[in-house]
Formats: C-alpha cells, structure tokens, sequence
C-alpha cells in the first residue's frame, strides 16, 4: 500500500512500553524517507520495544537518540536505560554510552563461578570466524622436575601434547624454572 499524503501517527502500544508518542512520531518521520501509515504499532523485539520504519525493525530507545542528536550512532555507542528498565523509553531514562564502559557498567562486581567460565570459553570458541588457541595447563612444579632432570623441551611438549613454543613460553614467563633445571 503506497501512502501519499501523511496523516497523523496514531499508535498502538502492544508491548506497554513508557515513551514518549509525540516524540516518537517525530523520529519515526524524521528517519523515514516517505510519509507512512497512519497506525503504527509498538511491540516488543528481542528484549526492547521496536517500530517499524521503511520495512526495518528499529529499536525505540535508539531512534529516540539518534534524533536527539540529529544523526546516526556508530556501532560502537549505547544507549543505556538508566533505571535499568528496558521497557522505559522516556528520553530522560536514556543516556549515551561507549560499549566498554556500557558493558563495565553491567558486570562490575559480577562473580562467575568455575562453570560459567567455562560455558563462556566454549561458547567464543565456537564463534566464528575466531580462532582461539586451547589454554594447556602445564603445572608448574611439574615443568620445574622435568627441566631438573634434563627432559628436552620438545620431550616435555610432546608429554602435555602441545607445540614446543607453548613449553618454552612457560620457562621464559617463569624464568626460575630454568633456573632450577640448570
């Protein structure tokens, strides 16, 4: 359906989020590129309230800051919700943030325990296009006996199936290890 002539935004809040509809109604016409429909629904995408502007899902609380400041935000700015609210997208509960001090600000004080660590470290190994190198533990006063009875580097790799660089690295970062084995 092709709209000519835009008559006012009427909207419907299917998710209940807290926003402001006459400022909405203004960014959504600021970044469309042709008038739109006169009933526009509000609802929920993924964790956040979302419209839809020129067939893309756009995300409230960021359109609002985008139109705040005129412009487009890069990939690397946030738009934080400061009550913490992800359904309040009242202007004065947002603020803009760079995505390290965005994400510091949510896990400061975060304990993981022994098994989140390692859901996490699966979970980025099996991302892609990333290549992490497996961690071999290689206890140190073990390396320290091995290298005291003149075990070869190469010998002691091969033993914790790993390259010898992974061995010699060890000695180098602990360097009374060679010490000891001298």
């Amino acid at each position: 359906m092709t709209v000519n002539v835009q008559k006012p935004i009427v909207w419907i809040n299917d998710c209940n989020c807290v926003v402001d509809e006459s400022l909405l109604t203004e960014a959504v016409l600021w970044l469309s590129n042709s008038p739109m429909q006169s009933v526009k629904h509000i609802y929920k995408h993924g964790e956040y309230a979302a419209v839809t502007v020129n067939r893309e899902k756009v995300h409230i609380h960021r359109l609002l800051m985008e139109y705040e400041i005129k412009g487009k935000l890069s990939r690397q700015l946030y738009v934080h919700h400061l009550d913490g609210n992800k359904m309040n997208d009242a202007l004065s509960n947002l603020s803009i943030m760079i995505g390290t001090a965005h994400t510091s600000y949510h896990t400061k004080g975060l304990k993981r325990n022994q098994q989140q660590r390692q859901n996490i470290s699966e979970a980025n190994r099996r991302r892609k296009g990333i290549k992490m190198a497996k961690r071999v533990h290689i206890p140190l006063n073990e390396l320290s006996e091995k290298l005291k009875n003149g075990q070869s580097i190469n010998s002691i790799a091969k033993e914790y199936h790993c390259d010898w660089t992974t061995v010699k690295a060890r000695i180098v970062k602990n360097p009374e290890l060679l010490e000891a084995g001298l």
